[in-house]
This record gives C-alpha cells, sequence and structure tokens, in this order.
C-alpha cells in the first residue's frame, strides 16, 4: 500500500484520521530554512528522519542502515533512485484582479523499488488553497475542507508561534506532501489556490513559483488576464532571484525570462514561459529558476470607480487619480539598540535620507531615535524647508546602537507629538497624521507586556494616527508589529536579514508618500445590498486601491446607486452614480465554475468567490485583534462556515484526503477536480459576450522566413523586385551619418509611415567610399486603427501604443494588441505585422568582434505590402506598386532568357530600364541578401540612384524619427491624377 504524507494545514497542523485507511499529515507552514525551497522536491533531508504518520507510526531500519555505508556511496544511491519529473505546469487565470492558479506535476519513479517522494509548492501568504488532488498509479486522492477541532486548533496556533519567525521567504507559505511511488509507476499533484491581487504603486502583481529542483522536459507558466476595463502597462519581469545559494538570475538581466510569448489585446493578455530544458539549465541547472512575476494595471476613467455586478453580487474597486496630495505629519521613529549595530542602521540610515528628500513643502516631519532611551530631535513638528531636511539628516547620522528597547515608550511619544501639533495648530487644510516604525526586536524595557503596549497605543491615537510598521530580521515580535498596524490603520512588512533593509524601507514609504483622500465612506443602497465589506477607510494613498465586494437581496432592480465621501485637502468630496445591473449579468453559456462548488449546488462565479475572500479575510483580521474571548468564538464560527462552503483551507478548517477511488479514462488528461479546472470557460464566455478576442499566439519567426527580395540593407544596398516582369533592380544611396531616410510614406492612406536612421564607420582599407553608413534604428509609425510607435534598434524595440513596452532583442517574445504584432527572434529578426496586410521584417546584424569598419546595424525587408496604398511613396514605397521594363538589353543577357544565373558576365554592357516613364541606364549584378542566405540577380542603377527615384536624396530626409511629411509622394500623386485626366480628355 502506498504511504502517503501531506502537509497542507497551516501551521503544520495534523489533520483527524480517516476511518477507512491512513491518512497523510497536510501542512501548510512557512517555509523553514532546512526546505528545499518549492515545486517538486526529493531527498530533502528533513524528510529523510524515521517518519510517522498520523493513525500509526512505522519504523524504517533503512535510515539506520544508511549510516554504515560510506557517504559518496549513499549520495550515488540517492542520484541514482532520484525520481524524475516529466512535467511541471502551472496555469494562472485572474479574472479583474481575482486569480485562480491551479499547479500541476507529475513524477516517474524510474528505480526497481518504492521511492519516497516530496512535493512542496511556495504560493503567496495571502491566497487560500482550494484544492489538491493526487494520483498514485491507478488511484485518485481527491481532497476535502472540513472543520478544525478545536484541541487541534490549540496545537496549530503553539506550532505557528514557533514557526513564523522563521520563515525564508517574504510574504509565502510552502505547501507540502509527500509519499511513496511504487517501483516503475507514476504519480500526479494537482494543486490549486485563489488570491485577490492588491495595487501597490500603481500596479498589480501576479508572481508564480518555478522551482521543479531538476530540469523538466516539459515546463510550462501560463497567466490569462482577463480585464473587463481594459489592460495597460502590462510587463514580465526577469525572474526574481532567490536568496538560496546558486539560483536565479544575475541582477543585470532586464526583461521578459527567455522564451517568454506576451499576446495582448485590450481587455485579454495571455503570458507563455515555456522554456527548453537548455534553456533552463542556462538561467539554473539545479531546477530552481525563481519567480515568474507580471505586472500590470486596468484604464481607468470613472471618477467613482469600477463597479462590476454579476448575478447577485458586485465588487467596487475605487482608485482614483489626478487629485492634489494631502499634507502629511509624519513622525520616523527608528530603533537604535545594540542589535542594530553595522548593516542594519547604515542601511536605515541611507533610506530616510532618501525620504527626507521626498518629503513635500505641505508636509511636516520629525524624527525620534529610541533604545533604552528615547531620543527626540525637536520638541514638535517641523515644516520641510532645505534648512529643516539638513539639520534632519545630521540628526540621523549621529544616532549611535546602543542599549535595550522600548518600543511602548518610542511609540507613545511619537504620538504625544503628533497629537500636541494638531491640537495647538489652526490647520486650514486637512492632512494625515502617520508614524513609520522600525525595529529589529522586542520590547526589552520599559512596558515588555505586548498586550499593554497594544492597549496603551490605541488608546493614545484614539483612531487619528496610523501606524506602519516595518520589522527587520528574524529575532523582531512581527506579531506585535502587526497588530499595532491592523489597529491603528496602517500596514506592516517583514525585512528578512539577507535582505537590504534600506531599499525595502523606502520602497514602503513609497506607497504611504502620497495620501489623496481620507476619512472615505462608500454607501449602497440597505434594501439593495444585503451584505457588504468594509466600507470605512481612514486614508487612500496614491498607487493604491479600495476594494468592496458585497451580496445583493434576491430581488430584480435595474440600478445600483453608488455614493462616495471623502475628504480631500481643503474640502470634502461627494461622489454619486446609477450603476445599471441587468446589462452586466453573465450569460447562460458559462458551464463550468471559477472554482469548487459549494454544498448548495449552484455555480459560483469569479465576483461571488471574491465575496468570499474578502469577507473571510476581514473576519480573520477582527479575530485577530479582538481580545474578547467570546466574540473571538464568534468570529471563528463565521471564518469557519465560509471556509467550508467555498473550499477555502483557512487557520480553522483543515484538508483530508478522502478514500481512494480508481482513476477514470478522462482523468489522465485533467488538471483535477472543479477546483482544479479553472474559470477558462469562464473567461471564454465573457469574452465571448462582450469582447472581441485577441490575435492568436504564434511563434517567432524563424530567421530563415520566406520574404520578399525587396529590402535595404547593409551599407545601405537597395533591392526592389518586379514580379509582374520577372525583374529586379539594386542602388545604393550614400548618405550622411544622422540622415534619417524615409523607407516608406503612406500615412494618410493606410496610415503606416517607416524611416530609418543612419549611422558612420570608416571605410575599409584600400576601399573605393570614404565612408560607411548604415541603418542604426528603424522607426515606425502605425496611424490606424489606434496610433502606435515603434523604434527598432539592434539591441531592443520600443512599442508605444499609449502604454510603454521595452522588448530586449537577445530573447523571442510576441506581443500584439490592435492589429498590431511584434515578433522578437533573438539575435535575429523582428517581424512587424500590421492588420495581417503589411508585415516588415528587420534583420539584426550583430558583430562579436567587429573590425573599426563594421557596426551592429539593421536591415528592412518588405514581407507583405498588400494594405499599402498606390499612393504609398519613399525610397521603397514608390516601387511597391509599379512595374520595370527592360527595353534596351545587351546581347549576352538576351542568351540567358532561361532565367539561369550568369555570374561570368557580371559587369556586362550597359542597358536600359524604363520605370514610371523614365530611362534608367543600368549594368548587371549579383547581390547577397538576408545575411548572405539569397543571392540575386538585379539590374544595378549607378549614380546613386538619381533617375531611378522621384526627385533627389534631400526629398527624402525626415526631419525626426516619426516624421510623417511627404510632399513629394503627394505632388507625384497629384501629377499622375492630372495626367490620366488628360489622356481622358484626348
Amino acid at each position: 500500500m502506498e504511504r502517503v504524507r501531506l502537509s497542507a494545514a497551516l501551521g503544520a497542523a495534523p489533520s483527524a484520521p480517516c476511518k477507512s485507511f491512513p491518512v497523510p499529515e497536510l501542512s501548510r507552514a512557512p517555509a523553514s530554512p532546512c526546505s528545499c525551497c518549492c515545486g517538486c522536491a526529493w531527498g530533502c533531508p528533513s524528510s529523510r528522519s524515521p517518519r510517522k504518520r498520523l493513525g500509526g507510526s512505522w519504523d524504517d531500519t533503512s535510515e539506520q542502515v544508511a549510516l554504515r555505508v560510506p557517504r559518496q556511496l549513499r549520495l550515488l544511491q540517492r542520484l541514482k533512485a532520484k525520481p524524475l519529473m516529466t512535467e511541471f505546469s502551472v496555469k494562472s487565470t485572474i479574472i479583474s484582479r481575482y486569480a485562480f492558479t491551479t499547479v500541476s506535476c507529475r513524477v516517474l519513479n524510474r528505480a526497481s523499488e518504492d521511492q519516497d517522494v516530496e512535493f512542496q509548492m511556495q504560493i503567496p501568504a495571502a491566497a487560500f488553497i482550494t484544492n489538491f488532488t493526487m494520483l498514485i498509479g491507478d488511484k485518485v486522492y481527491q481532497s476535502e475542507i472540513t472543520e478544525k477541532e478545536k484541541k487541534s486548533r490549540d496545537r496549530i496556533k503553539e506550532k505557528r508561534n514557533k514557526t513564523t519567525d522563521d520563515n525564508e521567504e517574504k510574504e509565502t507559505d510552502t505547501f507540502r506532501a509527500s509519499l511513496v511511488i511504487p517501483s516503475k509507476d507514476k504519480a500526479a499533484f494537482l494543486l490549486s489556490y485563489e488570491e485577490l491581487l492588491q495595487r501597490r504603486l500603481g500596479k498589480y502583481e501576479h508572481s508564480i513559483s518555478v522551482r521543479p529542483q531538476q530540469l523538466v522536459g516539459r515546463l510550462t507558466v501560463e497567466m490569462n488576464i482577463l480585464e473587463r476595463s481594459g489592460i495597460s502597462a502590462l510587463e514580465v519581469l526577469p525572474l526574481h532571484n532567490s536568496r538560496k545559494k546558486g539560483s536565479g538570475i544575475a541582477e543585470g538581466d532586464v526583461g521578459p525570462p527567455p522564451s517568454t510569448v506576451i499576446n495582448q489585446n485590450e481587455t485579454f493578455a495571455k503570458v507563455i514561459f515555456k522554456p527548453t530544458v537548455v534553456q533552463q539549465a542556462k538561467i539554473a541547472q539545479n531546477g530552481i529558476l525563481g519567480d515568474f512575476i507580471i505586472r500590470y494595471d486596468v484604464k481607468r476613467e470613472q471618477t467613482i470607480g469600477d463597479i462590476q455586478v454579476l448575478n447577485g453580487y458586485f465588487v467596487h474597486y475605487f482608485a482614483p487619480k489626478d487629485l492634489p496630495p494631502l499634507p502629511k505629519n509624519v513622525v520616523f521613529v527608528l530603533d537604535t539598540s545594540a542589535s542594530m549595530v553595522g548593516m542594519k542602521l547604515q542601511q536605515t540610515r541611507e533610506a530616510l535620507v532618501t525620504i527626507l528628500n521626498d518629503l513635500r513643502p505641505q508636509d511636516h516631519f520629525n524624527i525620534i531615535g529610541f533604545s533604552n532611551r528615547i531620543k527626540v530631535w525637536k520638541d514638535h513638528l517641523l515644516p520641510v524647508t532645505p534648512d529643516n531636511i539638513r539639520n534632519g539628516k545630521l540628526y540621523i547620522y549621529h544616532l549611535s546602537p546602543t542599549g535595550g528597547t522600548d518600543i511602548n515608550g518610542a511609540l507613545q511619544m511619537a504620538i504625544k507629538l503628533l497629537n500636541n501639533y494638531v491640537a495647538q495648530n489652526d490647520i486650514e487644510d486637512r492632512s494625515v497624521s502617520l508614524i513609520v516604525f522600525l525595529t529589529d526586536g522586542k520590547p526589552t524595557f520599559g512596558e515588555t507586556n505586548t498586550l499593554k503596549i497594544l492597549s496603551n497605543t490605541k488608546e493614545a491615537t484614539g483612531g487619528q494616527i496610523c501606524i506602519f510598521t516595518i520589522g527587520i530580521g528574524n529575532d523582531v515580535d512581527f506579531k506585535l508589529l502587526e497588530k499595532l498596524s491592523l489597529e491603528n490603520c496602517g500596514l506592516t512588512r517583514h525585512v528578512h536579514e539577507e535582505e537590504k533593509a534600506g531599499e525595502q524601507l523606502i520602497g514602503f514609504y513609497d506607497e504611504i508618500r502620497t495620501p489623496l483622500l481620507s476619512d472615505i465612506r462608500i454607501d449602497y443602497p440597505p434594501d439593495v445590498v444585503e451584505h457588504a465589506t468594509k466600507t470605512l477607510f481612514p486614508n487612500y494613498f496614491n498607487g493604491s486601491e479600495i476594494v468592496i465586494a458585497g451580496k445583493m437581496v434576491d430581488r430584480k432592480f435595474d440600478q445600483f446607486h453608488v455614493e462616495v465621501t471623502a475628504s480631500n485637502s481643503k474640502k470634502f468630496v461627494i461622489l454619486k452614480k446609477d450603476i445599471p445591473v441587468e446589462s452586466q449579468k453573465l450569460g447562460n453559456d458559462v458551464t463550468a465554475t471559477p472554482g469548487p462548488v459549494p454544498d448548495g449546488g449552484k455555480d459560483p462565479n469569479h465576483i461571488e468567490r471574491l465575496w468570499s475572500y474578502l469577507t473571510v479575510k476581514e473576519l480573520l483580521s477582527s479575530w485577530r485583534q479582538s481580545s474578547s474571548e467570546q466574540e473571538k468564538e464568534q468570529l471563528r464560527q463565521k471564518v469557519q462556515a465560509l471556509a467550508l462552503n467555498y473550499h477555502f483551507l483557512t487557520p480553522f478548517t483543515s484538508m483530508k484526503l478522502k478514500k481512494p477511488g480508481l482513476r477514470t479514462d478522462g482523468l489522465e488528461d485533467t488538471r483535477g477536480m472543479s477546483a482544479a479546472t479553472g474559470p477558462e470557460t469562464v473567461v471564454q464566455s465573457v469574452r465571448g459576450a462582450d469582447m472581441q478576442p485577441g490575435p492568436a499566439l504564434k511563434k517567432p519567426y524563424s530567421p530563415r522566413i520566406k520574404i520578399s527580395k525587396t529590402s535595404v540593407d547593409g551599407d545601405p544596398h537597395f533591392v526592389v523586385d518586379f514580379p509582374l516582369s520577372n525583374l529586379t533592380v539594386c542602388f545604393n544611396i550614400d548618405g550622411e551619418p544622422g540622415d534619417i531616410l524615409r523607407l516608406v510614406s503612406d500615412h494618410l492612406d493606410s496610415g503606416v509611415t517607416v524611416n530609418g536612421e543612419l549611422i558612420g564607420a570608416p571605410a575599409p582599407p584600400n576601399g573605393h567610399k570614404k565612408q560607411r553608413t548604415y541603418f542604426r534604428t528603424i522607426t515606425i509609425l502605425i496611424n490606424r486603427p489606434e496610433r502606435s510607435y515603434l523604434e527598432i534598434t539592434p539591441n531592443r524595440v520600443i512599442l508605444d501604443g499609449g502604454d510603454r513596452l521595452v522588448l530586449p532583442c537577445n530573447q523571442s517574445v510576441v506581443v500584439g494588441s490592435r492589429g498590431l504584432e511584434v515578433s522578437v527572434s533573438a539575435n535575429a529578426n523582428v517581424t512587424v505585422t500590421i492588420q495581417g496586410t503589411i508585415a516588415f521584417v528587420i534583420l539584426i546584424h550583430l558583430y562579436k568582434n567587429p573590425a573599426p569598419f563594421q557596426r551592429n546595424h539593421l536591415g528592412f525587408y518588405i514581407a507583405n505590402s498588400k494594405g499599402l496604398s498606390n499612393n504609398c511613396h519613399g525610397l521603397l514605397g514608390q516601387f511597391l506598386n509599379q512595374d520595370a521594363k527592360l527595353i534596351e538589353a545587351p546581347a549576352v543577357y538576351n542568351k540567358n532568357l532561361s532565367g539561369q544565373s550568369f555570374a561570368q558576365t557580371e559587369g556586362i554592357p550597359e542597358a536600359v530600364l524604363k520605370v514610371k516613364g523614365r530611362r534608367v541606364p543600368v549594368v548587371w549584378k549579383q547581390r547577397k541578401i538576408y545575411n548572405g542566405q539569397e543571392q540575386v540577380d538585379c539590374w544595378f542603377d549607378r549614380n546613386n540612384a538619381a533617375k531611378l527615384i522621384d526627385g533627389v536624396y534631400k526629398n527624402y530626409l525626415a526631419s525626426h524619427p516619426f516624421d510623417t511629411e511627404n510632399i513629394l509622394g503627394l505632388r507625384m500623386s497629384r501629377k499622375a491624377e492630372t495626367g490620366s485626366l488628360h489622356e481622358e480628355s484626348v
């Protein structure tokens, strides 16, 4: 029989045994120093000790035998028997900021004996696990969420107090499951969790841990984002470095990880990260790749916020912008006890200096250093002036570490300073009073009872001062700091020993540096809303977001009234709006659920699950703050009831595995049960009902793609193909470095303009030219359906369509939006496709060890010109809808009409072409294009194409990279129209 151990319940608490079969131990605990990061981990030393299981135990004599085997031999045995991970995939779907994530891991035991396997996955601490499924051989172990018994709950509390301070990864928990796989058999793990993304510094961030612990043949991370109001500023960050030795990417890396493909339209985006084994090995040979992170924001138009109503539930996202900032009254309280000696205090000083420089003229501030003595800079708050800022910096640098830690005394002094300032000054502007409190330890001097410190602080602030706390290191009493912030309208952050405290402090301050509103109240009609989450908020800071979700009464109504009142600087703000309800209901074509089906059997929607998520979070927060045992028990029961209904693993629920069942035929190819399936059908339905689907994902173009001969490349050599007459013409343009040439000008018709900027280089020795010129930048302006700017260099592509996106050229990626697609093939080419009817390929030329006359440069090729108009102009564009005819050819050419190459006759006597009514003397040449991969026979116009092109060289000079003026093209167009009218009249 398979032996299974699981760790899933919060705090590594064991779940109650099932009567019919051995139950694994489930735990979801903060990562401890002995954990093997995340993903699937094999042979973790911490899991190799004699094993115990719930409801019984067994002896593991193999561990004792192994002690007598030489260490090198044991290592070889473990490596040889290491199970093979055949697949590691993560799929995350974000609907209106609410993320559903499913992790799938498949393992093969290649050994001739049973093997232990441990699955680990690092998940955000704010997320709720909703489902876990294991497939072992032909058996399926499905999880269920159950009540947690009170005795067990007491043990959990004790365990969490021991492990919380050892949490090694910031804001994450680790889910663990271990089992024994029979010889030559397979196993699969399926884990699902949900979370609401928080907006910080103007962006939502979603992070997926990619640490499978070994190189994987099939590794995929897929993220789908659906935002009804529109997606803006989407970016994929480099893989985030782990603090574990030998893993992650160097700090200098920029742009998305290799193999990332991005596809985006107005409201939907798909991001896929699918590295090959070779690409994984380049990142980290041990399989610990790091965190795959995306950031984005949404478009905001309504001042009152984004309100969505769906089948009896609503969510209100409130994030106003373009408001004048409120003045701040801020006291910085810095721990200067002996434990802060060294880098911690030095980094904190430097961070505070940076923060002081950021204070606004209308702000007031003070500084307190504390150990067992309270050292106040000034006895009152000072205005922000150059002299005061300079003196404040000097005071910070003179603070020296010594003594113990009087947390209560420091907080009371800071609160007194703020209360006195507000009471003694007739403040015309409304202001916000804040305390930024930083410590690395526990209270050791003065009042040391944490409950007394909390009550003293709450009584002194009177609900008028917000406290923002930062705990540094592993010795800090983070529970105390967390409660101080929770009870006083603030936030808290935990900075670990190996992290840079200064950077964390600056980042934390940036979130609260700009208060825009205070005393915010959001009202909904009581006869319409049955239950809503918190509607009163002390402050709103720029770049953040207020989220309220609610359940509506069970009756029909057409409109939903929302009213927001708040204070902004010198006035009250009142916003009112009636939101139509019926138009926002989801259609009947939704057949799948975005999460587990509740006991009532009714299909939930993402807004309902968001409401339940927020409600549980707020109840847990109230439970932590409460000091009444009766109130805490009532809150616990409410949390437990909601968590059971919506299948959330919380501190008051546990996860068990049901009696195993036989696998059905279709289960092998699924991602688990309903909770693991995710909201894909919902996404498809919403997109189908309300929005245009985004363009399909395509593979990046291969460097050997079949393209047209019409191009300009090299120094710069132009090639024009006339397919109707089976002729190719080539010419050179000798420009000056810095010149910007018009290559394609069709701004008035198709809305497309292409310009190229020249860079200079010395001529090669014994060459006939004084200097060489190459294209270092190609710029493309697309004016329809919306204006977009593209700037392409050998190193990067900048796409600006309202949201600026920078793509490095050394990584393959595809992005698309509103009929425009940009495909980068790493260090090879960039393909730009417009409305499916226009395509340009920009070839990238890079030199590892360039000669003095060589420069990294670009080549421009026209792959599809069907969408360009007959009025198109430019050095290349003017020939796209024209034809050429050879009217005088040398005899040697007539003998080669069969089309074969006649290289032996290069430089044959001059011939004459007729192009656009002009006679152009030419000679025959051979020219290689597309990096020498293709050779073309062409008729070469000497003389800088003086008789071939319309006008003269200076007519093709643009004033700036995105210049669309095309006087020459307009003149030629009008001349052609006049000529045709004249012919008709004759």
